[in-house]
C-alpha cells in the first residue's frame, strides 16, 4: 500500500489513522486515489460525486481524466499528488495477466465439463436415441439431460476463455497503440486545439455589446470554433483562474507528449520540409502536394491529388500518414499553382440562369450562396459562376443584372498539363515494417494463441451439437450390440476390400462402427425401420446406402452381398425370420455373421443349417447384453453360402 500524508479533517472523525495517496499519470491523463482502509459513507459520496470509480482488482479509485475539481479534492485528502509509478504498458501487462488467469480458469472449467460429458456419453454419443418403453429409459433420460447441460456449459466456458484471451490482447494493443508516434502526434494536435480554446475562454468579445439580465451585466466570451457563451462580468476572475489552470495542465501534457514523441524518433514527416509540388508516400501510393494546412503555426495536414480510392478532386491527408517525401522538381511548384489556381469568376446570362440585383445577392445569407465551377467545353475554358438558393428552395446559377458582365474565357489551344495529377507507383519492394505491424508482432509474442481453445468454427459446431441434444425415438425392442461383441463379429466376417456388406437391422450403428474400426475398402448398405435412427445412419460417412424400411419387406431391390453382419430383433422369433430372409441375399461364397436368441425354436430351425454348412454356433455368456438392459441368452453364429 502506498504511504502518503494524513488528512487532518478525516482523522478527527476517526479513532484510528488513515492514509491516502494520490497519483497522476500523464500517459492516460488519469488521477488515482489509494486508501489504506475503507472510506466512510460521506467521503465515499464525495469521491464518487467527483467522478472517481473504484477498481477492485487494483484496490484504488480512478478518475477518467484530470480536472481542477478532482485535483483539489485529492490535494485536500493527500496533501500532494505524486507521479504514477507504473507506465501505461506496465498496467496493461498486469491487466492482461489477470485476463490470462481468467482464461486459464475457464479452460479448466471447460475441460472438466467436457470430461464429465465424455464419461457419461462413452456409450451414448450425441444423437443416440432414448429407448421409450425400455427399462433403461429413466436412466437414459437423466444421462441425456446431464450430457446436454454439460455440453452447454462446455461451449459457454470455451467462449468465455476465448473472450478473456481477446481481452488480454486488447489491453496490450490499446496501450501500445497509444504509444505509436502517429497516434501520439494526433493527440498533441488535439491538446493544442484545446489549449487554444482555453486561451480564448475568459476574454470578452469586444465586438459584442454587454447585456443586462437580472440586474447584472453579462458579456459574451468567445470559445474559438465552438462559438461562445454569456457570462456574468463579476464571474470573469473565477473563469480566468479556472481557465489558467486548464492552460497550465495542457501545456504540461503537451510538453510531456512532445518529449515522449522525441524519444520515439518522431513521425516520418518531421524529417522533411514539405513543400507544395513535392510528392508524399501515403500507404503505398505517391501523391502530389497541392496545399499545406497549418494550425497555430504547425503543419497539421496536407491537401494532395486523389488517392486511388478517392473520387474527389483532392484528398486531405493527416501529416501522421506521410511515410516518405520527395522534393519538387524543376517547374513542379509552378505546375501545381497553375493547376490549383481558382478559375475566373464570370457574370453572364447563361441558359437556365436566375437573375437578381447586386443588392439582392448581398442580402442573401452566406450559407445560401456560393460559387460553382463550370467545366471547359470546346468554346470556353473552365470558369466560375455565382450559385444560390432561388425561389422554391431550389439552387441555381445566378446572373447579377446590375453588375459588370464578364463572359467566360475562350477555350485554350492546348489541354492543361496533366502531369501534376499523375500518380506514381512506389518502386521499392516494401520491406519496411510498419509500427502497427511491429505492435501486432509484439502482442502475439507476449500472448500467443492458446491452442487449447477451439476455433470459432469449432465452437459453432459444438454449439449446434449441444442445441441438438439427445434424440428421442420409440424403439422398445432395440438392444444395441456391445462394442466388444461387434468387433468380434466383424473379425469373423473377414470383410475384404471391394466387398458389398449388408447390415439389415442397423439400429444405432454399433456394428457399422465396428466395421469402420476393423475393415477398409468395403461398401455398406444399412436397413433401419425407425426414421430417426435411419437419418442418423445417413450422417455416417462409411455408409453408402441407407434404407428406411422393414427388412422383411425388402427383396430384390437391395441386391446381393458378400458379407452380412446383423443383430436382428428377438421378439416372437423375429430373429429366425430375419436371418432366413438375409440368407436369400447372400452371394455364392459369401458369409453371414449374426446374433440370435438361444431358444428351442432357434436351435430347431437355425442350428441345423449352420452345422450343415460347417459354420459356428457359439453360446454367449448370459451377461453379454446386460449393459443394454437384458440378460437374454444369445448365440453367435457364422455360416458361409
Amino acid at each position: 500500500m502506498f504511504v502518503g500524508k494524513h488528512s487532518t479533517a478525516i482523522q478527527k472523525r476517526r479513532n484510528y489513522p488513515m492514509t491516502y495517496t494520490a497519483t497522476y499519470s500523464p500517459e492516460d491523463n488519469k488521477l488515482r486515489l489509494y486508501s489504506s482502509t475503507r472510506l466512510d459513507r460521506e467521503l465515499y459520496a464525495r469521491v464518487r460525486g467527483a467522478g472517481f470509480i473504484y477498481a477492485p482488482k487494483q484496490e484504488l479509485f480512478v478518475a477518467p481524466m484530470w480536472t481542477p475539481e478532482r485535483e483539489d479534492l485529492l490535494i485536500e485528502l493527500c496533501g500532494e499528488i505524486d507521479d504514477e509509478d507504473t507506465s501505461l504498458v506496465e498496467r496493461a501487462e498486469e491487466r492482461a495477466d489477470r485476463f490470462v488467469d481468467y482464461k486459464d480458469k475457464r479452460i479448466g472449467d471447460a475441460e472438466r465439463a467436457q470430461e464429465a460429458v465424455s464419461r457419461i456419453a462413452d456409450n451414448i454419443p450425441l444423437g443416440q436415441p432414448i429407448l421409450i418403453g425400455h427399462h433403461s429409459e429413466r436412466h437414459a433420460r437423466k444421462d441425456a439431460e446431464r450430457i446436454e447441460n454439460g455440453m452447454r456449459k462446455t461451449v459457454k466456458m470455451w467462449h468465455t476463455a476465448k473472450y478473456w484471451e481477446d481481452r488480454a490482447k486488447g489491453a496490450l494493443r490499446h496501450a501500445k497503440y497509444k504509444e505509436l508516434p502517429g497516434v501520439r502526434h494526433r493527440r498533441i494536435k488535439g491538446l493544442e486545439a484545446d489549449l487554444r480554446r482555453y486561451q480564448n475562454s475568459f476574454t470578452p468579445d469586444p465586438k459584442t455589446k454587454p447585456q443586462m439580465w437580472d440586474g447584472e451585466e453579462h458579456v459574451w466570451i468567445t470559445n474559438g470554433s465552438r462559438g461562445g457563451r454569456w457570462a456574468k462580468s463579476s464571474s470573469l476572475p473565477a473563469i480566468e483562474q479556472q481557465s489558467r489552470r486548464w492552460i497550465e495542465h495542457l501545456q504540461n501534457r503537451i510538453a510531456y507528449e512532445k518529449a515522449m514523441l522525441g524519444e520515439a524518433g518522431g513521425i516520418a514527416a518531421a524529417q522533411f520540409t514539405i513543400e507544395v509540388g513535392g510528392r508524399v508516400l501515403v500507404a503505398d501510393e505517391w501523391v502530389v502536394v497541392l496545399k499545406l494546412n497549418r494550425a497555430g503555426g504547425t503543419l497539421n495536414s496536407i491537401s494532395t491529388t486523389p488517392l486511388r480510392h478517392w473520387h474527389g478532386s483532392s484528398t486531405k491527408i493527416e501529416i501522421e500518414r506521410v511515410k516518405d517525401y520527395r522534393a519538387p522538381g524543376p517547374g513542379d511548384i509552378e505546375k501545381v499553382k497553375a493547376a490549383t489556381k481558382l478559375p475566373p469568376l464570370c457574370n453572364y446570362p447563361g441558359e437556365g440562369f436566375a437573375q437578381m440585383t447586386q443588392a439582392e445577392w448581398d442580402k442573401k445569407h452566406k450559407d445560401y450562396k456560393t460559387t460553382r465551377a463550370v467545366d471547359a467545353t470546346a468554346t470556353h475554358a473552365r470558369h466560375r459562376v455565382r450559385h444560390a438558393m432561388t425561389t422554391g428552395y431550389k439552387y441555381g446559377h445566378i446572373f447579377i443584372t446590375d453588375a459588370k458582365r464578364v463572359d467566360p474565357p475562350a477555350a485554350p489551344l492546348a489541354p492543361a498539363d496533366p502531369e501534376v495529377f499523375a500518380r506514381e507507383k512506389d518502386l521499392r519492394q516494401g520491406t519496411d515494417v510498419s509500427p502497427s505491424m511491429e505492435m501486432s508482432r509484439a502482442i502475439h509474442a507476449a500472448i500467443p494463441k492458446d491452442d487449447r481453445i477451439p476455433s470459432y468454427e469449432q465452437l459453432h459446431e459444438m454449439g449446434k451439437a449441444a442445441a441438438a441434444g439427445v434424440q428421442v425415438v420409440i424403439a422398445p425392442q432395440l438392444f444395441p450390440t456391445p462394442p466388444e461383441l461387434a468387433d468380434r463379429m466383424v473379425a469373423l466376417a473377414d470383410i475384404r476390400p471391394g466387398q458389398q456388406v449388408l447390415e439389415p437391422s442397423a439400429g444405432t450403428g454399433r456394428i457399422i462402427d465396428a466395421i469402420r474400426r476393423n475393415a477398409h475398402g468395403y461398401a455398406i448398405t444399412a436397413v433401419e425401420l425407425n426414421c430417426n435412427m435411419a437419418h442418423r445412419l445417413r450422417t455416417i460417412d462409411c455408409v453408402d446406402d441407407t434404407r428406411q424400411a422393414d427388412f422383411l419387406e425388402c427383396n430384390g431391390d437391395l441386391g446381393t452381398f458378400d458379407r452380412i453382419v446383423m443383430n436382428p430383433p428377438f421378439s416372437n422369433a423375429d430373429d429366425i425370420k430375419h436371418i432366413m430372409h438375409a440368407l436369400k441375399m447372400l452371394k455364392p461364397g459369401g458369409r453371414l455373421v449374426a446374433i440370435c436368441a438361444n431358444g428351442p425354436r432357434q436351435n430347431d430351425k437355425l442350428r441345423p443349417i449352420v452345422e450343415a454348412r460347417g459354420g459356428i454356433w457359439e453360446e454367449l455368456p448370459s451377461d453379454t447384453f446386460i449393459s443394454t438392459g437384458t440378460s437374454v441368452r444369445t448365440v453367435l453364429l457364422m455360416l458361409d453360402a
